[in-house]
């Protein structure tokens, strides 16, 4: 191509190892990767107790975790919401995230990818 790409869209589950290789591509070339289908994919970990409670001790939604967890990564994930109470907890995660506040350490992003099963992605 003679125009590179600037981001590249995928879908971010298991069956295709988190997108491991592609995410690393990217990475090297300077390129967004965009997630989706981020929390639909991932409903089972995000149900789990471990998941739940992470999120609530941060005061923040499973969901919200999920997208935190994914900027910590260097990623963009999609929201497809229609819910004006749900665009708002994004929104408000990406600000948070955007200002520089740390929301996860690094130590509680390798639990998250634990949860995941994301083992060496």
């Amino acid at each position: 191509a003679n125009v590179k790409p600037a981001v590249v869209q995928n879908r971010f589950h298991d069956k295709t190892q988190f997108d491991k290789k592609i995410r690393g591509i990217c990475d090297s070339l300077g390129i967004r990767y965009q997630s989706f289908w981020t929390l639909t994919a991932n409903r089972k970990t995000l149900a789990t107790l471990d998941w739940k409670a992470m999120a609530s001790g941060k005061g923040l939604t499973p969901q919200t975790l999920m997208y935190a967890f994914m900027m910590t990564l260097g990623h963009t994930p999609l929201s497809g919401t229609t819910d004006p109470n749900h665009m708002q907890e994004d929104v408000d995660i990406i600000l948070k995230i955007q200002r520089g506040d740390q929301i996860l350490t690094a130590e509680e992003v390798n639990s998250l990818r634990s949860l995941l099963g994301m083992h060496g992605h």
